[in-house]
């Protein structure tokens, strides 16, 4: 097969050339140049029958699109917006930091310019709406317009209205204007970023968001963790895109792919893995490590001790854990608030139950270690808290030190953008206090070297996502992950997000080690 030009025509070599020819028979006609051989116009039907017949065809955006933009794209870049051309909906599972969000956009002008696409619907995190997508927008499409869909609903009313071929808005936002949603006639594409979020079919997110995609001829999730905990992570996903591949119910692909050991636990079985691979078809796949020469990665774990005041507060909370725990059944409900405290706790904060507030304690051993680790640092320092409790305090005390900013969900939108753009382009805040939750996703943290987990989270998908901040396309400095920890509590919590696990679904044993 080779592409002909200035004819843009594909030159096949058949046996048969009256079965592409009535196939093709209502496209420009086929022209039969010998024996075995066809002529046919390279465009981009032509190109999906071709390939829907098993002649492997390149994308016409390969060879007629002139890629805009401020930068020029990767291979791996120019592939993605080939496969995202030829599929009406596909999952994107490129790594995070590849550089995937350029090539849905780039897909989208193509389709756009030869007429196949009208506008596009981008459902986004809150955190990556401005400092990701419209960015990106105006980095690769400056002949093209987005608008934010954001703030009140006459706000985004008003933006949906508006003329532009870029909408974008966040997850929760798509409730606010739902109905507007489905009776737009003109959204052709749909753009789901991060769309790990919707792994769970039962929540009535993924619910709406699935009511909608139904008016969507072309639908293209996009996440990097489709399967971070378990094969089954995939069901759901694989409903997006084609509900034939999976069964029915839930329980139906859950007994395919995992065996149950007892009441609560569940392990994948042998083939699961491929299995999860084959439901999220047709998909694209591109790991930084095939694509990328990024510096290594270097994992380390400091330890440090708890204060005179932490460790005779803790041994308190088990003492009374204990003790409930022998007149009582433990739920996982409580079970998980008393970890959660413990957790605090180490952190360095106590939570009162009359005021809500969090009440600083001695945290001194911990702080020191922490210091010392931003001490050790080349560049800038990204530091994940894992509670908003204790990240002002926490941002008061490195704030004697070295300059620090914070990042958590009571930071203001705009104020969140200040912040990341103040990190990315001046010296100061050296540091940055972070929440997992804000700054999970879609984030280009490159200026960093360090990041470093204060203590654990339990999201195993929001750890992976918090690393790919500064591991990615940019990153020009060996990079450092510190996990640090004081307890056996935070310690086990680690080694399952190792495993893969969520530490909230492992909560009660959690709970059983602390009161043995």
């Amino acid at each position: 097969m080779q592409i002909h030009e200035p004819s843009k025509s594909i030159l096949l070599r058949v046996r048969d050339p009256g079965k592409y020819e009535q196939f093709l028979h209502n496209r420009q006609k086929p022209i039969n140049i010998g024996q075995f051989n066809l002529a046919v116009r390279h465009g981009l039907q032509e190109t999906i029958i071709l390939n829907n017949m098993g002649v492997k065809a390149p994308s016409p955006i390969l060879t007629q699109y002139d890629w805009p933009g401020k930068y020029a794209p990767w291979d791996h870049q120019k592939i993605t917006a080939a496969r995202l051309t030829l599929h009406r909906r596909i999952h994107v599972l490129n790594e995070a930091g590849t550089a995937k969000t350029a090539s849905a956009l780039w897909a989208a002008d193509y389709l756009m310019k030869i007429g196949k696409v009208r506008k596009v619907l981008i459902v986004a995190k809150l955190s990556t709406l401005e400092c990701v997508w419209m960015e990106e927008v105006f980095n690769v499409l400056m002949h093209r317009r987005a608008v934010l869909v954001y703030g009140s609903r006459e706000k985004r009313l008003a933006a949906l209205n508006s003329d532009a071929d870029f909408y974008i808005i966040n997850h929760e936002g798509i409730q606010v204007v739902i109905e507007e949603l489905r009776a737009a006639k003109d959204h052709d594409i749909l753009i789901l970023d991060e769309a790990s979020d919707y792994r769970n079919a039962t929540t009535s997110k993924y619910k709406l968001f699935y009511s909608l995609i139904r008016k969507h001829t072309r639908v293209w999730p996009m996440t990097a963790t489709p399967c971070p905990n378990a094969p089954t992570d995939a069901w759901a996903l694989a409903r997006l895109v084609d509900p034939s591949k999976v069964p029915v119910y839930f329980g139906q692909f859950k007994s395919k792919t995992m065996k149950q050991l007892s009441t609560y636990k569940w392990e994948p079985k042998p083939g699961s893995e491929k299995m999860a691979f084959d439901v999220l078809q047709p998909a694209v796949l591109f790991k930084k490590k095939d694509c990328l020469d990024l510096p290594p990665v270097v994992r380390t774990k400091r330890s440090c001790v708890l204060s005179k005041e932490q460790s005779k507060q803790f041994t308190r909370m088990k003492n009374e854990a204990v003790l409930e725990a022998k007149n009582h059944k433990i739920t996982a409900v409580n079970a998980a608030d008393k970890v959660n405290k413990m957790r605090q706790l180490m952190c360095g904060v106590i939570k009162d139950t009359e005021t809500g507030l969090y009440l600083p304690v001695d945290y001194k051993p911990r702080l020191d270690l922490l210091l010392e680790c931003i001490a050790e640092a080349n560049a800038k320092v990204i530091v994940v808290v894992p509670f908003k409790g204790i990240i002002e305090h926490l941002a008061d005390d490195i704030g004697k030190h070295y300059s620090c900013a914070v990042l958590n969900g009571d930071v203001s939108f705009k104020k969140r953008r200040e912040v990341i753009n103040e990190f990315k382009t001046l010296t100061n805040p050296h540091v940055l206090a972070c929440h997992p939750k804000v700054m999970a996703h879609g984030l280009n943290l490159t200026e960093a070297d360090t990041l470093i987990f204060y203590a654990p989270i339990y999201s195993n998908d929001e750890a992976l996502q918090v690393v790919e901040r500064f591991n990615r396309a940019g990153q020009t400095r060996k990079m450092t992950i510190v996990e640090m920890g004081a307890h056996p509590l935070e310690w086990s919590i680690y080694k399952m997000l190792e495993g893969k696990q969520e530490g909230q679904a492992n909560i009660l044993d959690l709970y059983d080690s602390i009161i043995t």
